[in-house]
Parts: C-alpha cells; structure tokens; sequence
C-alpha cells in the first residue's frame, strides 16, 4: 500500500468525522470551509507549492495532489449536504406530525373530520 492511499483512506474516515463534527458545530465547519478557501488562493498563488506537497508524500505531479484533495472536499461536502438533508427531513415529519395532533385536538377528535 502506498502513502497516498493510507494518506487518502484516513481523509476520508477525518472527512466523515468532520462532517458529524459541522452538523454539530456551525463554528467549526465555517472554519473549515474557510480554510479550504485559504488554501486554494495559497496554491494560486504559490503553484509550486503542490508539487512540493506532492513529491513530499509520494505523488509525481501536484495536479493529482489537487486532484485528490479535491475529492476528499467534495466528499465532505457531499456528507455535510446529505446529513442536513436528513436533519431537515426529520424535523420536518416533527412539525408535521404536531401540527396534526393540534388539528386533531381542534376538531374534538376523528368523530368530526370530514374528508
């Protein structure tokens, strides 16, 4: 096994950490995001730099380098869009679900409604 293969499989168990991590902290996945955002005017500005990180584990051009770090985000991403997706669902069947009971009440009970 090479070291971007061990470098890429504890990103992404440290991506779906992170992810768990933003759903509970807004403060931490801004810092995040911002961080992303930083690092990529970083390696505009200095390009070379990504070959250097590149070679330093084991990687021959920086554009793989950026090639792989760009999955690693667009997976975080992807799990912070789909855990947020299912904490909007449930509180969504939440309301729902009391907003009927409350007509229900309201109505005096199943006897009355009319469908």
């Amino acid at each position: 096994m090479s070291w971007i293969q061990v470098i890429l499989i504890v990103g992404l168990v440290l991506m779906g950490f992170l992810a768990w991590l933003v759903l509970r902290n807004k403060l931490f996945g801004r810092l995040f995001f911002i961080l992303q955002f930083v690092l990529g005017v970083v390696f505009v500005i200095w390009p070379d730099l990504s070959t250097r990180c590149a070679n330093l584990i084991g990687i021959g051009r920086g554009t793989d380098f950026l090639l792989y770090l760009l999955i690693l985000f667009v997976y975080f991403s992807g799990m912070c869009i789909l855990a947020k997706f299912r904490q909007i669902e449930r509180r969504q069947t939440l309301l729902i679900r009391q907003l009927a009971l409350r007509g229900a009440v309201k109505l005096g009970g199943p006897k009355n409604v009319s469908l």
